[in-house]
């Protein structure tokens, strides 16, 4: 008899770690909401100003696309923070890109064009200092709560989060088209 895992039982190992991994990202996502609510804003506007401060202003496609959100709920963000004096959005009109004459429509040759118009969003002064303020306080909580890991296990666990975000397409592909039948 071996002692290598049937099918079976890595699918449910598999599954167990997934639900283990969605309740702990839940339960730290509840335990660090409190501490931005003591300073008005949500774990989606923190994560947003944090973004625009770590890489500076951005297209609202963007910032939609880097924080895995519908574009209409970053709309929704940004509109919140623009009341409180956090960020501004604007719209801009990007350069034309160059273009040979004969790639033109008729129609449009010699006359004015202009380049795509993007909405844009940018942090304020005052959104800077705020984050700046806030992402102390932030990381005092996180660092206490990751204190149950030691340095090099904090280590490991970026690594894990990081190669599960990135994926093995081949893998996957291999699993999600193998049949389930125990050996």
């Amino acid at each position: 008899m071996s002692d290598r895992p049937r099918q079976k039982e890595k699918t449910q190992r598999a599954f167990a770690a997934y639900l283990d991994l969605v309740d702990t990202a839940d339960w730290i996502r509840k335990e660090l909401r409190g501490p931005l609510e003591t300073f008005g804003i949500t774990t989606e506007e923190f994560r947003l100003l944090l973004m625009l401060h770590r890489e500076g202003p951005m297209s609202i496609v963007k910032a939609a696309e880097r924080r895995m959100r519908e574009r209409a709920n970053m709309a929704a963000t940004i509109l919140s923070l623009e009341k409180s004096g956090c960020v501004r959005q604007e719209i801009v009109t990007l350069p034309l890109r160059p273009t040979r004459e004969s790639r033109i429509p008729i129609a449009l040759r010699g006359k004015r064009r202009e380049g795509r118009r993007i909405g844009m969003v940018s942090l304020t002064p005052a959104g800077a200092k705020f984050v700046e303020s806030v992402v102390p306080h932030q990381a005092k909580v996180a660092k206490a709560h990751m204190r149950v890991l030691s340095y090099r296990q904090q280590g490991t666990l970026i690594e894990l989060c990081r190669k599960l975000r990135e994926g093995d397409f081949l893998k996957f592909i291999k699993e999600i088209t193998l049949e389930d039948v125990d050996e």
